[in-house]
């Protein structure tokens, strides 16, 4: 049966609800949660230390083992088709690439967007996203190094990669119930990554202007927001506060953002960094655009900007929502403060 999961569509500031909650066959879920097994702490100590992408000595630190054995064939991007030896047993999870991606290698604090196919011991199918049928999305996950067992598999892989990851189905998913799988049973995992994006913002730092909001980085690069107790602007201000070396952002494209909104004078109303989770946000007025995009002072914030980069934006009420459309967590005409990190695209 396939994954079940919310389609993730871009709303007026972005839907950070990514779970996917799979079948009742196995019924887990790919998020970065903790799993409770001895092999998680020694996992996190290799990861940490031993992913280095820049000098090219990246290794999985699942290693190759029992994945080695499972052959995949079948387009990148749409469901595989594989062949390994049955009843497959495979203890300790490992992971083996099949097909080299020549995209961003990933690390931990990255996010990725993936397909996957889950199988059981004798090649039956378990589960799978939906590879793109019907619009659906890819499912995007945070990497976490020594989290779990499926964040570690990603680690030192590359987008446009397919790669197996093998193990019991307790070492994988954690506990699973509900339809009397064994959790010593081995299953073989095909990825898919489709795309890759860094935590935050990689730019190179910009003056910053003055009167504006300071922004300052917490560990893993959440924004910091301290507002000036002075009144606000009148018209629309834009501040490139990391300026990234990515393609420039073009109207009505979607951009995949981490992003945290302030109401001047007030407190944070919004935040994809709450959920872990960036957004998709489309480079456009929903104003203008049947309900589809941003306010429109966003949009702008957005719009010619460079993939990589920070944008600190104040939008004043006349760029902001309508009257009577706000939401509830932001008073009527309100100026509004964002600290937006532009990841990427799709």
């Amino acid at each position: 049966m396939p994954f079940v999961m919310p389609k993730r569509l871009p709303r007026t500031l972005g839907d950070s609800a990514n779970r996917l909650t799979l079948s009742k066959e196995v019924p887990v879920r790919f998020t970065a949660r903790p799993v409770a097994l001895a092999l998680a702490a020694s996992l996190s100590a290799v990861a940490l230390a031993g992913c280095s992408p820049a000098n090219g000595s990246c290794e999985n630190p699942l290693g190759e083992g029992s994945a080695n054995l499972v052959s995949v064939s079948g387009p990148f991007g749409s469901t595989p088709i594989v062949d390994f030896p049955t009843p497959f047993v495979g203890r300790d999870a490992s992971t083996s690439t099949v097909m080299p991606g020549t995209g961003d290698v990933i690390e931990s604090g990255y996010y990725v967007d993936f397909e996957a196919t889950v199988y059981g011991e004798d090649e039956s199918v378990l589960t799978a996203t939906a590879y793109g049928a019907d619009g659906a999305p890819a499912q995007r996950i945070p990497i976490e190094a020594g989290s779990n067992p499926i964040s570690d598999s990603f680690l030192c892989h590359s987008a446009g990669e397919r790669f197996t990851l093998t193990g019991t189905a307790a070492e994988i998913f954690g506990a699973t119930s509900g339809s009397g799988t064994d959790p010593n049973t081995t299953v073989v995992v095909v990825f898919d990554v489709i795309n890759v994006y860094p935590g935050s913002s990689r730019g190179i730092p910009q003056l910053a202007q003055d009167g504006m909001p300071a922004v300052t980085n917490a560990p893993g690069g959440r924004p910091g927001i301290a507002v000036p107790n002075i009144a606000p602007p009148t018209e629309l201000r834009i501040s490139t506060l990391t300026k990234g070396d990515g393609p420039l952002i073009s109207e009505g494209q979607t951009v995949v953002a981490h992003y945290t909104g302030v109401v001047w004078g007030g407190a944070v109303f919004d935040s994809s960094w709450d959920a872990n989770s960036p957004a998709d946000l489309v480079a456009q007025s929903f104003v203008e655009n049947a309900g589809v995009g941003v306010v429109p002072g966003f949009a702008k914030a957005l719009i010619g900007q460079a993939v990589g980069s920070r944008v600190l934006v104040v939008i004043p009420p006349s760029e902001g929502y309508p009257a009577g459309r706000e939401p509830s967590s932001i008073p009527a005409n309100a100026t509004l403060i964002f600290v937006i990190d532009i990841l990427g695209t799709n």
